[in-house]
């Protein structure tokens, strides 16, 4: 009797696999049931070990209770792309195959890989096509649709340009050539606008994966995408990986944004894992954006990536002024100059909508004793508590516990505590009181949790005449509000003086992205954005609304300075309940690669915040000019903390083309 020995995948922690036996036959990405410790666990078979005999004969090899289904659950492609994930963001393997496998699939369950019998006939209906493209969209279009095999292509259109419509059409190509299609959107609240005009335009299912879903819906579009029974699957970065039968084409909207990389346990970039999922399947994919990241430039630049550019809006208006308001002078109510909410009055009595975008969710972000300065934290959390008045209580927006509010100062006894600073609450309150009779419409992390919301706020919107739209980032994003003319940023000031090195490129996008909200139908749309720094020689850059001209500069100066993308960064992050380990850990790190050449090395630094859920975070930073050789450095050092004492007393990760340099 043939018996073979499998090397075994397991949703831990642990950075090997764990070598089995079985007299079955099994496929690479197959699920197994395996017994490991006193448990029994599901795994994933990586590979066929053929030198058996190597093994120590004191070694006892456990045998593979079972196989799960004959399906596997990792075609080819899949497979290879999470190798390489594993490999070049040095996670534990076992928790990358689990971070792409649906929750049900994860445990032991009577839920098998098998067809579902709910295929889905699709049909174009042209009474959604009845205009006419720009010359710019079609000309785009022909040569877009030529592109065949692995060839990234950047779709570069300006807001409003019709990015959507050029999906849409690339997506019907596909369709009636029997492929399918997977369209990438980096936030939740994103999905009910593409869904909805996905559905118009094609009769057949859509499918949609997020991490809102049961995990019944989400174990059901896998199962359907799997087997080709629907072939439009639009979803978060955690649908990079859908097995989409006979994938033609993959769309990655808004290449840019910041939520398409992971912040916490794996963290990879949706749309590094997409590109080089579409490299191993040999196929298109498109990235699209109207303020794309400088990687992407730089690969157009040199040529790797076409860049195809949309640089008119569909309906031939003019992009909206940006007007910086010197607000040094000026008296706020609620963060509001009292200029802005002049203005405000003003297009409201035409009709017109309003978008107020503030970065900070719940009414006021610092509650503090004016007697002895004491302010309100979290007692887990190195962070100011957040006053939410809807609640009647502070809270952490980090770890999200709940506090009640103190009628006295724990430090002085003193009465008097107030509230300083703004966020979306209080921004909401004001406007109530000056605009008693006018919609105000709040879009934040708080309103929009519950399942329907995001389409109650559209219909909203869209059902007024004249409205006010209060919101965080996720107002910024691809959302289109044709009614809205006047866009107010406030807070703006932190981006434009923040230290880190990606600050310039992280602020233009954003202001760029929220100007492009106002003004789709109209000439005189205009943008107001509230600052103390009116002469900022980066503000007077992006206030032209170029952002390839903003994107220009940032990318001389990084090439000047050796920062990415012109070199290579992966932060080597920690937490303990004690700061002494995480310094003592990163220290060694620190000088394990001191005499190294090619590497350049910062810190150790403490995170911000410091404190998180209890715990201590401190992070190293570590630079190479060469991509490959900071990948040979991550795979040293990982060996290294193998023997090391102090990496029992850390928990530490490796982050790799970090987006968020603290």
């Amino acid at each position: 009797m043939n018996i073979f020995y499998y090397d075994i995948a397991i949703g831990l922690p642990i950075r090997s696999c764990f070598t089995y036996k079985s007299v079955a036959h099994i496929k690479k990405g197959t699920r197994v049931i395996v017994p490991f410790g006193k448990k029994v666990v599901i795994g994933i078979v990586v590979s066929k070990i053929s030198q058996h005999s190597s093994f120590h004969k004191s070694v006892a090899i456990k045998e593979i209770i079972s196989t799960t289904e004959e399906s596997v659950c990792f075609d080819k492609s899949i497979f290879k792309t999470i190798l390489w994930a594993a490999d070049y963001y040095h996670h534990p393997i076992g928790e990358v195959f689990f971070s792409f496998m649906p929750t049900l699939l994860r445990k032991q369950s009577n839920k098998i890989i098998a067809p579902l019998g709910e295929s889905s006939e699709y049909d174009i209906n042209k009474s959604d096509k009845n205009f006419k493209l720009t010359k710019e969209q079609e000309s785009n279009l022909i040569k877009l649709k030529r592109i065949k095999n692995f060839k990234p292509s950047l779709i570069y259109g300006v807001t409003g340009s019709g990015k959507t419509e050029i999906y849409l059409q690339l997506a019907e190509k596909l369709i009636q050539e029997k492929k399918s299609v997977l369209i990438l959107v980096p936030e939740i609240n994103l999905t009910p606008q593409l869904v909805s005009r996905f559905k118009n335009r094609f009769s057949g299912d859509i499918g949609v994966y997020h991490s809102r879903l049961t995990p019944n819906q989400r174990f059901k579009v896998w199962l359907r995408s799997k087997f080709g029974e629907i072939r439009i699957v639009i979803g978060t970065r955690s649908s990079v990986l859908m097995p989409l039968k006979n994938l033609g084409a993959i769309i990655v909207d808004e290449e840019h944004d910041q939520s398409y990389k992971q912040s916490e346990g794996f963290r990879f970039s949706g749309r590094d894992l997409a590109i080089k999922r579409a490299q191993l399947e040999d196929i298109p994919i498109f990235l699209g954006s109207a303020t794309p990241s400088l990687q992407t430039l730089k690969l157009v630049k040199e040529k790797k990536y076409k860049k195809f550019d949309l640089l008119r809006r569909i309906d031939g208006k003019k992009p909206p002024k940006l007007i910086p308001l010197d607000i040094n002078d000026s008296p706020l109510v609620g963060g509001l100059a009292l200029q802005t909410l002049t203005i405000i009055g003003e297009t409201i009595k035409k009709g017109e909508q309003v978008l107020i975008f503030i970065n900070r969710r719940g009414f006021a972000p610092l509650y503090e004793c004016d007697n002895c300065g004491w302010v309100a934290e979290c007692g887990e959390c190195e962070s100011n508590l957040v006053f939410h008045k809807s609640k009647n209580k502070l809270i952490c927006h980090k770890c999200e516990s709940v506090y009640p509010i103190n009628k006295e100062c724990p430090d002085c006894s003193s009465k008097e505590i107030n509230l300083y600073g703004s966020g979306t609450e209080r921004v909401e309150e004001v406007l109530e009181n000056a605009f008693s009779k006018v919609p105000i419409i709040r879009v934040d992390y708080d309103s929009t949790r519950r399942k329907g919301s995001m389409e109650e706020i559209y219909k909203k919107a869209n059902n007024s005449e004249e409205a006010i739209l209060v919101g965080t980032q996720m107002l910024s994003k691809g959302h289109d509000f044709p009614k809205v003319t006047l866009c107010v940023i406030l807070n703006a000031d932190s981006g434009l003086i923040s230290p880190e090195i990606n600050a310039l490129e992280k602020i233009s996008q954003q202001l760029i992205q929220v100007s492009g909200r106002a003004g789709r139908n109209n000439n005189l749309a205009k943008v107001i954005i509230q600052t103390r720094y009116p002469d900022d020689i980066n503000l007077k850059q992006i206030k032209t609304g170029d952002y390839q001209l903003v994107a220009d500069q940032c990318l001389s100066v990084n090439k000047n300075l050796s920062l990415p993308p012109y070199s290579s960064i992966c932060i080597l992050r920690t937490t303990s309940p004690n700061s002494k380990n995480c310094l003592d850990f990163l220290n060694r790190a620190s000088l394990t690669l001191d005499n190294r050449k090619g590497v350049g090395i910062i810190g150790p630094l403490p995170s911000i915040p410091f404190k998180i859920k209890g715990n201590i975070r401190s992070h190293l930073v570590i630079k190479s000019s060469n991509k490959a050789y900071l990948n040979r450095i991550l795979k040293f050092l990982i060996k290294e903390f193998e023997t090391w004492p102090e990496s029992k007393k850390v928990k530490w990760s490796f982050d790799v083309d970090p987006y968020d340099m603290s």
